[in-house]
């Protein structure tokens, strides 16, 4: 079953990091050189920007209203 827990992204060198709490590390059975399944969610500003650009969705957009005066 997954496991899931913020952490901040660090920098290592060239590389990014994300640390593991012991705690979290002992509750899956992870160990130094094992390899692990991490997936990221975009911050919220990014994943406005994302929608934007992949979507076309403009989520500034004021809501969109009927105009019934110019129904036939």
């Amino acid at each position: 079953m997954p496991t899931v827990f913020e952490a901040k992204v660090r920098r290592l060198g060239n590389s990014l990091a994300v640390i593991v709490p012991d705690r979290i590390a002992k509750e899956v059975g992870a160990r130094e050189g094992d390899e692990v399944k991490i997936s990221l969610l975009a911050s919220k500003s990014k994943a406005k920007d994302k929608l934007t650009k992949y979507a076309g969705i403009d989520t500034g957009a004021r809501k969109f209203e009927r105009d019934e005066s110019v129904r036939v």
